[in-house]
């Protein structure tokens, strides 16, 4: 008998990680569902420690590192669920997210994709949740998608097989953002996506991307470009999401410590738009403020106890 979902995970020298991401699908409520989990190229022995003590978990064992995408398509390739769920191997659900994700596909026939809430916990444990909510009205869910990506990991969304057969793979060219690639693509056929606001998994916060972000900016704006290219959008509407994007780099850049880059990103935002620039970083900057002064009164509340 076919399962209602099959759960992706893709790994690779994180076997403690894994181990509490297994975990915590073994908690779900939600029981109909097989596990596929795709070893991309582990030295760790990874693929070694699922045999043994993992032996009714569907294993994919690739002998050599083919990158994120290639191991999630591998995985996909293995699943017989309607429903396909992916999980990081440094991630962690809720135990009901499954059941609240089938519950959203049930509760919309016409849903392709549909995501959850998440909280995100850094290196120290420090755990916070980001602010999601659009930061304009945008009439287009796609021009939404491309200035802010409120997806911000696979590990909070579940999507028809149907969709990934119509959309196709993901985009093995891509070593970052090849999630993002395939929401858009998804977006921009038509493709319908259900959100359910609660907080059901945790993500640790990555390091890579972060220290990555030349190879980031560099892949996204591609993608970009290429959508630009073959779907009707404003100008107004691809100047916003440039001075939104422009933004967030620099912003990540300076942090980094890595002045030019940060620099160049500035400049390009308030090339593309300045007005939109100035209105997204005041609103930014009011909501991480808001942030800040309810996490130091929850401290002060729980310091109090």
């Amino acid at each position: 008998m076919m399962p209602r979902v099959s759960v992706v995970v893709a790994t690779r020298n994180r076997r403690a990680a894994l181990a509490r991401a297994l975990a915590s699908i073994d908690a779900q409520s939600f029981r109909d569902f097989e596990v596929v989990v795709v070893d991309d190229g582990s030295i760790d022995g990874t693929a070694d420690w699922l045999r043994a003590q993992r032996p009714a978990v569907g294993l994919v064992a690739l002998r050599r590192s083919c990158g994120a995408a290639a191991a999630r398509n591998r995985g996909v390739e293995r699943a017989r669920g309607e429903i396909v769920a992916f999980l990081d191997d440094d991630d962690v659900w809720h135990p009901s997210y499954l059941e609240t994700q089938v519950a959203q596909f049930d509760a919309h026939p016409d849903a392709l994709l549909c995501s959850a809430g998440h909280v995100e916990i850094d290196g120290t444990g420090r755990v916070s949740r980001p602010d999601v909510r659009p930061l304009f009205d945008y009439a287009d869910p796609l021009v939404h998608l491309l200035a802010e990506c409120p997806l911000h990991t696979l590990s909070i969304v579940a999507c028809r097989r149907a969709a990934l057969a119509r959309i196709g793979p993901f985009d093995e060219t891509l070593a970052i953002v090849h999630d993002l690639d395939w929401y858009l693509r998804l977006v921009a056929g038509g493709g319908r996506r259900e959100h359910h606001p609660a907080a059901l998994v945790e993500r640790g916060v990555p390091g890579g991307l972060v220290t990555r972000h030349r190879q980031w900016y560099a892949e996204e704006w591609a993608v970009h470009r290429r959508l630009f290219a073959r779907t009707p959008i404003a100008q107004r509407d691809q100047r916003r999401v440039r001075a939104s994007r422009a933004l967030l780099f620099a912003r990540v850049g300076l942090a980094k410590g890595d002045l030019g880059f940060g620099l160049a990103r500035l400049v390009e935002a308030f090339l593309a738009s300045p007005l939109d620039s100035v209105r997204i970083a005041a609103l930014r900057w009011r909501r991480r403020r808001r942030r800040e002064a309810t996490e130091e009164r929850n401290a002060e509340a729980w310091e109090a106890q």
